[in-house]
């Protein structure tokens, strides 16, 4: 069996790639696991992966390096439930670290016949990278910016993903750059909705050019802590009720509402997602740090009287503000479809000071 470790900061397409991978092998009859993480308890990633009819079971409420015990069983929970040939371990957008606190405890603590990491890939949104790279502003602190740092440092493999979202020029001068600035590493670039490459990306893992470094990083956990501090957690469950046929236009407007509000606060966000169903219709909605134009013609019509929303906002902003801000736009939507609302569950904090389970040199 095949443990493929997923890492990359908040947003830049992680899920994506491993859902078209997981399709790519179980056309070809494997069977395909997934272990998803967050700081949160209340995850669109796993809802996402089993409407997809992909295994998935959940490390939550912290980081897999700190919950490292919780990883390991698991990985032995989907093993006995379901004996997948391949499992993909997507670490929460926050988290580095990761060969030092997860990679080598799995290889040196495992039992003999366990699952151990085969690769470590790290996603990096191409936009975001570029901007690094050519020394331009970054629309977080410093802090966060030196976690995205160093998540990029540790790679096995790096994949600038979202290719697709910059011009032939800008990408082939991006991909020079990254290879100019990690010469150590194996770089990608690619578009993680191109089936072509994601299966190319595959391949690489499965012929070894994405094998784990074996130096762990250099880092200062204090840095590491403050930018993790610096980003909020929300996490909401709600429940619309509403005019037959409205169920489209209620959460466009909603989205259109909480977009605009960050941006007049100038509230920088880390990853923002949200999984609506009504009526036998479902849809995820992803909306990274930078604006992606025309995310509307992703959601569907729902042609009931009943629409369920889970949302995954991760902002730099402060918790109690993250959760007023949506609440109130929640509230002001609603009131203006003449629609109800109901609250099924609500979360909003700030992740823990960082505190691993091991720490191998």
């Amino acid at each position: 069996m095949d443990l493929h470790i997923v890492g990359g900061f908040l947003g830049s397409g992680k899920t994506t790639a491993i859902i078209g991978a997981a399709k790519h092998l179980m056309a070809r009859g494997k069977r395909v696991g997934v272990v998803t993480n967050d700081q949160g308890k209340y995850l669109v990633d796993t809802a996402f992966f089993v409407s997809a009819a992909v295994p998935a079971v959940e490390v939550t409420g912290g980081c897999f390096c700190c919950n490292y015990d919780d990883l390991d069983a698991r990985l032995a929970q989907l093993s006995e439930e379901a004996s997948p040939d391949v499992i993909f371990a997507e670490s929460v957008g926050s988290c580095a670290d990761i060969v030092a606190t997860v990679v080598k405890p799995l290889l040196a603590l495992r039992a003999p016949g366990s699952s151990t990491p085969a690769s470590f890939s790290v996603f990096a949104d191409a936009r975001l990278l570029r901007r690094r790279l050519l020394g331009q502003p970054m629309p977080f602190s410093d802090d966060v910016v030196y976690l995205f740092d160093k998540q990029i440092e540790e790679a096995g493999l790096l994949v600038i993903n979202k290719r697709d979202l910059l011009t032939d020029a800008d990408a082939a001068e991006l991909y020079a750059m990254a290879r100019a600035q990690f010469p150590t590493q194996t770089v990608r670039l690619q578009n993680s909705l191109d089936p072509a490459a994601v299966a190319e990306w595959l391949a690489d893992l499965e012929q070894g050019l994405a094998t784990p470094p074996v130096e762990s990083l250099e880092i200062d956990y204090q840095r590491y802590g403050a930018g993790e501090a610096d980003l909020a957690w929300l996490d909401e469950r709600l429940e619309f009720h509403l005019l037959a046929g409205q169920g489209q236009a209620l959460v466009t407007r909603l989205m259109e509402g909480v977009l605009a509000e960050l941006a007049r606060r100038s509230l920088a966000i880390g990853h923002l997602k949200v999984m609506v169903r009504g009526d036998g219709v479902e849809a995820k909605i992803s909306f990274p740090t930078l604006e992606v134009e025309g995310w509307q013609e992703e959601i569907p019509p729902f042609p009931g009287t009943t629409v369920t929303m889970l949302i995954n906002a991760r902002v730099e902003a402060g918790a109690d503000e993250l959760r007023t801000l949506v609440g109130e736009v929640v509230t002001a939507t609603a009131h203006r479809m003449g629609a109800t609302v109901e609250v099924e569950d609500v979360a909003a904090f700030h992740p823990s000071f960082p505190n691993p389970t091991h720490r191998l040199a």
